[in-house]
């Protein structure tokens, strides 16, 4: 399929490029194979139609590493034979080696929701901010779904009761066209394995919702977040403000970050910067933090 050129796909050609092409990976979980790769499909096409204003490429996976480095491969080829990136997403049944921030397993079970949006030509100052954003995109479309008690830990973990739903993964390829990759992860059925350093089990949508809302949700969250992300870019000072308000963070909250060489910052929060950097009161003085993971609040 093709996924890159010089101008929009048109709707039939976007479902044109809806496939399973890993005939040798399993199909689906269990025994209800053939069942599980039809509604995989439908699930796409149902995508397509509803991004056909935004997305000129829907690419289908019955199962792959993950989204997120198959989007990273996709911007190689772009680069290497010199072609225009249009806007694509990505999509999986299931991924075998799915990656969180940090270079975590994110479990990915099938039925989950794993999808990963590319594009080029964003402004550095948007690039910047687009963890931020595809966080409340995030927040805003699971609210949509019936969810309207996720919250986000900083910088763009989606979290209800403290309990992981989703998650974030942003790469942005600097050059004369900045070219981007979200990534996001939805837990749609629960999980059973043991995450590692987490304080708390993941939550799924069907845990939240119930497992027949939780499926028919999942083409809306799915385009919902898509269509928001786009949106934000476009302007992003409203999805910047609603990202503020669901920060689960408050003014003098305790908090320990684990910045990018491993060490531990401790402090209350004090609030953010233009940027959405994380501001540290550390007793002595005031600590900017532009990246890291919160482990303690």
């Amino acid at each position: 399929a093709s996924w890159a050129g010089t101008s929009a796909c048109a709707r039939d050609d976007i479902l044109r490029m809806l496939s399973v092409p890993r005939s040798d990976q399993r199909s689906a979980a269990g025994d209800g194979g053939e069942g599980s790769a039809l509604r995989l499909k439908a699930f796409a096409e149902q995508l397509a139609s509803a991004l056909e204003q935004v997305v000129d490429n829907v690419v289908l996976f019955d199962e792959v590493d993950s989204t997120h480095a198959m989007a990273l491969r996709l911007i190689d080829q772009v680069e290497v034979e010199g072609l225009v990136l249009r806007p694509t997403v990505v999509l999986a049944g299931a991924q075998s080696r799915g990656t969180g921030r940090g270079g975590r397993r994110w479990l990915s079970p099938r039925g989950g929701l794993y999808l990963s949006w590319l594009s080029s030509g964003i402004r550095d100052e948007v690039a910047n901010r687009l963890p931020m954003l595809a966080a409340a995109a995030a927040c805003a479309t699971l609210a949509d779904a019936g969810v309207t008690e996720a919250r986000i830990k900083w910088p763009n973990d989606i979290l209800v009761d403290d309990r992981k739903l989703a998650g974030i993964l942003v790469h942005c390829r600097r050059g004369t066209a900045n070219r981007v990759t979200v990534s996001l992860g939805v837990n749609i059925v629960p999980i059973s394995e043991t995450v590692e350093d987490a304080s708390q089990p993941p939550v799924s949508l069907t845990e939240l919702i119930g497992a027949d809302a939780a499926a028919a949700a999942l083409a809306g969250v799915a385009a919902g977040f898509v269509r928001g992300l786009v949106a934000s870019i476009a302007d992003p000072e409203p999805a910047l403000e609603r990202w503020r308000h669901w920060l689960v963070h408050r003014p003098g909250d305790r908090i320990a970050v684990r910045v990018a060489s491993g060490a531990v910052e401790s402090g209350r929060f004090a609030g953010l910067t233009e940027e959405g950097f994380l501001r540290l009161d550390q007793g002595s003085g005031e600590r900017v933090i532009s990246g890291g993971d919160v482990i303690e609040s």
